[in-house]
């Protein structure tokens, strides 16, 4: 574990397992001087934790507050329950039958920690995942907001559909939204940018059972648009992929857990949302980044995952 602050660089992706991420994550708690917000949807794993009580006891100022969801995290069985010491350390759950799916950590009101990847040793160490640090506070502030709602309003339920806020490079959608029987508002603003798309859209998910949004990679497909797929080997035998196979797209299977795509090299979907109904009724957010830069980096990424997955069948 770190025992001083090195600064993580904001807008710079990294990627489990061996890709930086687990550091990255560490230094932004190693950093933290007055506070931690944290929303996670599965911890399990005690090497963060105790990241946690360790920046806790090098500062006393420090206070911690995180939201879980109950199926993952119950009262008793939760490693975030045994922080210590307890007395700076708040725990609220979430006990809808929808998920409180976040993976996020805000260090200090300023800087955020978010994508993909759950706080277990599979997430970190054999699956396939990414996450990015970042510094724009208006959008740092609208994760405040979101975190406010549910770690001192209880708001976890559907609400009214709210713009995405857009600052710098990004945009970000959160919902559930009322009500959860139609598409998420990040679900249709994928299946658009994906029909805008003019040279390529490289895929890396999971949890994939909408085929909203493998029609529109076939339509893409069929206009010339280079497609590719690396999907978890878990979901290879559902409706998109096998749709997007039989439409000739390169399908090809793997540990994946991220929920990103990358859009004509220049803009990158990440977050927790997976592109299924049940994510409709989570508490999600999917995270936009229009940066080339940023494009390059997700996309060397997916080189090497392509290179290593197996063929769907």
């Amino acid at each position: 574990m770190p025992t001083t602050c090195v600064a993580p660089v904001a807008d710079t992706p990294t990627f489990t397992p061996g890709g930086g991420m687990l550091e990255q994550l560490c230094d932004v708690i190693a950093c933290a001087d007055t506070t931690l917000e944290i929303a996670i949807y599965e911890a399990e794993w005690t090497c963060l934790s105790s990241a946690i009580e360790a920046q806790l006891a090098r500062d006393p100022d420090l206070t911690v507050r995180v939201v879980v969801d109950d199926d993952r995290c119950p009262p008793g069985d939760c490693i975030m329950d045994g922080i210590t010491p307890s007395d700076r350390v708040t725990v609220v759950r979430d006990d809808r039958s929808g998920l409180m799916h976040h993976k996020w950590v805000i260090a200090d009101g300023a800087r955020l920690w978010v994508g993909s990847a759950n706080w277990s040793e599979r997430s970190f160490c054999i699956d396939h995942n990414d996450g990015v640090v970042v510094e724009q506070p208006e959008i740092v502030a609208r994760y405040r907001e979101i975190f406010e709602r549910m770690a001192t309003d209880g708001t976890f339920g559907p609400v009214a559909p709210e713009p995405p806020t857009t600052a710098g490079a990004y945009t970000v959608y959160f919902s559930p939204e009322s009500p959860t029987t139609t598409p998420a508002a990040w679900l249709t603003a994928m299946v658009a940018a994906i029909d805008a798309s003019t040279t390529s859209v490289d895929v890396l998910t999971t949890a994939w059972t909408r085929t909203e949004i493998s029609d529109a990679l076939i339509r893409a497909h069929m206009r010339g648009v280079t497609v590719r797929a690396v999907v978890s080997h878990l979901y290879a035998d559902d409706p998109p992929a096998q749709a997007l196979l039989a439409a000739g797209v390169d399908v090809r299977r793997d540990n994946v857990h991220d929920k990103a795509m990358v859009i004509d090299a220049a803009t990158v979907v990440t977050g927790s949302a997976n592109w299924s109904q049940n994510a409709w009724s989570n508490n999600e957010n999917s995270l936009w980044i229009a940066d080339p830069a940023v494009a390059a980096t997700f996309t060397t990424e997916i080189d090497r995952v392509f290179a290593e997955a197996r063929p769907v069948e």
